[in-house]
């Protein structure tokens, strides 16, 4: 396998990752099993914006970049994909605490409002 091969996988299971975070409580509605699971990305994604706590599987991305022969980004997996296009950088701080909060009133909105 290709290093930007490897580095690209790791790139999708980390929007797929990000994804289950945002909308899992939708999937647990109809696989209920997944609860545990979902609350446990929840709590991980909240704490790694809240806290500024390293998420692993960006410098995994990152290292399968440099095998690859191509320099990775610098900053963070959300800073290069979503933040650095809609938020001025000054600000990264102060947007990761909102994106950590606003991913868990998203989560308890749905599971307050769908959840018997």
């Amino acid at each position: 396998m290709s290093w930007s091969l490897a580095a690209r996988t790791v790139a999708a299971v980390h929007v797929a990752y990000v994804a289950f975070v945002m909308l899992g409580s939708l999937v647990v509605l109809v696989v209920p099993w997944l609860l545990w699971v979902h609350l446990l990305a929840v709590a991980w994604a909240v704490a790694t914006m809240c806290f500024d706590l390293a998420c692993p599987l960006t410098p995994w991305e990152k290292s399968f970049w440099r095998r690859a022969g191509r320099e990775p980004y610098e900053e963070g997996f959300l800073q290069h994909h979503v933040l650095r296009t809609r938020f001025d950088p000054a600000n990264a701080r102060r947007n990761h605490i909102l994106l950590g909060i606003g991913a868990l009133a998203v989560n308890l909105a749905i599971y307050w409002f769908l959840l018997p």
